[in-house]
């Protein structure tokens, strides 16, 4: 009986103290909260596990602006107490917004008395386990700009170090709403990204010019593209991310899948040339700091529009539309010593069915490709867009196939023939007015059934523009040597 009652008064003493201890500490950590001038918060609670619990949390610096709903975070008390790392095993975080303000160094405002720190000798290293975060929204801002936003974020992972976070260690991820500015013009952005088990989807996702086509030149000193991309249903498999010391070294990916995408370039020649050289694809890949290792990306049912205004102001315009792609070899790892090949078919009008076979080295230090081309059933006025802008022609009539092969190193060689009959053409001069009488005679030469083949030979590409414009004035310098 006496060993009972002293067993009981033991733990009973043992109780109190406990109690006492979780009492003293939560007091302490709540006196020590208050001392924060930059923090603030409506409740604090320390359960007597050791969990803390605040609400309606608020921190702002210079560079910080933190609200949080809810913040809950599970730390063992035994092993606070016993350990020289504060264990936060789990954090949960409910209805979160942060602002990070970046500056420029020479516009630094920071006050270094109001961020006085503790020696780090002083402090406990922290070390966090499970993380859970729902409703985040993020926003990165330089000056007046937002770089970045993130809206509606909920996202789980279990972490080893978080001074070495692994892509492997997030276990779910779903972001509603993000856009970051990608440079002087373009942003991109995508709704409703999904992330679980290695495998991403994303409802929509767009690359878009922030200005109108009209107002974009005002923001750009020599030629640029004006761009529109809207992709949807976009499934990417087997992602996976290498990060070392939080940096990333490496992407890999098994296929990007893409229901179907609108692509419209647009590019206002009445701006001043664009002079610098422009890098090829293959390059711009090469100077990532971090490798690319795709298998492929596979797009169905599309449309691409390419237009560009001349100096005299008239607008040429080609128009792909039902658009089905394929390319492979999405990397940039040499030793793989691999061409990316793209294959596809689009249409220029209904009956039409336009082939497309490309082999791209992209490890060459110029724009090193072999193209085929087989077109059918081809409204000739399909091209009239582009064809009347650029030399003040205008086609009526069925082309039955063209078939182009363009091996480019810098300058291209290669050959375009055409089969067609019952072509008629109209010639207009420089004011817009028909020249009857030429254009009489030019479709009375091309009624006949036409079969022409065409060399083409040193072709030279503009280095201060895109592959896709070379490919086109390409086969454009075949239709003047066969028909034109």
């Amino acid at each position: 009986m006496k060993l009972f009652k002293g067993t009981l008064i033991t733990i009973l003493v043992l109780a109190i103290l406990y109690v006492a201890a979780i009492f003293t500490i939560e007091y302490f950590v709540e006196q020590r909260l208050k001392e924060e001038d930059q923090l603030s918060y409506s409740d604090f609670k320390m359960s007597f596990s050791g969990n803390i619990e605040l609400k309606n949390l608020k921190f702002k610096s210079e560079l910080l602006e933190v609200e949080a709903e809810d913040v809950k975070l599970t730390i063992g008390i035994v092993k606070l107490i016993a350990s020289d790392t504060i264990l936060i095993k789990k954090t949960f975080v409910n209805n979160v917004k942060l602002n990070y303000f970046q500056f420029d160094v020479d516009s630094t405002t920071i006050d270094s008395t109001k961020n006085k720190q503790s020696n780090s000798k002083d402090q406990k290293p922290f070390a966090i386990r499970e993380v859970e975060i729902n409703g985040l929204d993020f926003y990165s801002i330089k000056t007046e700009d937002t770089l970045t936003t993130v809206i509606g974020a909920d996202l789980q992972a279990t972490f080893q170090d978080v001074n070495n976070i692994d892509f492997n260690q997030f276990t779910h991820l779903n972001v509603k709403y993000f856009r970051q500015n990608a440079g002087d013009l373009h942003d991109i952005s995508f709704d409703n990204l999904s992330y679980d088990n290695h495998l991403i989807t994303v409802d929509t996702f767009k690359v878009f010019t922030r200005y109108s086509k009209a107002d974009y030149i005002n923001y750009i000193p020599e030629q640029k593209d004006h761009v529109d991309l809207v992709a949807h249903g976009l499934i990417i498999d087997s992602v996976g991310l290498e990060i070392k010391e939080n940096q990333l070294k490496k992407i890999s990916l098994n296929e990007i899948l893409i229901d179907s995408f609108q692509l419209d370039v647009f590019r206002d020649k009445t701006i001043p040339e664009y002079t610098k050289h422009k890098l090829t694809y293959g390059q711009m890949v090469q100077k990532l700091d971090f490798e690319i290792d795709g298998k492929a990306l596979e797009t169905k049912k599309s449309s691409i529009s390419y237009s560009m205004m001349r100096e005299d102001r008239k607008v040429s315009r080609i128009d792909l539309k039902d658009v089905n792609a394929r390319l492979t070899h999405i990397h940039n790892i040499p030793t793989k010593k691999q061409n990316a090949i793209l294959k596809g078919t689009f249409a220029l009008n209904p009956k039409s069915m336009v082939g497309v076979d490309l082999a791209y080295n992209q490890f060459a230090k110029v724009e090193t490709f072999q193209l085929d081309v087989h077109a059918r059933n081809i409204e000739s006025s399909s091209f009239n867009k582009m064809l009347r802008p650029e030399v003040n022609v205008e086609l009526e009539g069925e082309i039955k196939e063209i078939k182009s092969h363009m091996v480019s190193r810098g300058t291209a060689d290669g050959t375009f023939s055409i089969n067609s009959e019952d072509i008629k053409l109209d010639l207009y001069n420089k004011k817009g007015k028909e020249r009857k009488v030429i254009s009489f005679l030019a479709s009375k030469i091309l009624n006949p059934p036409i079969e022409k083949n065409s060399e083409i030979e040193d072709f030279e590409r503009d280095p201060t523009r895109s592959m896709w414009r070379y490919i086109w004035f390409f086969i454009l310098e075949g239709f003047k040597k066969t028909i034109l």
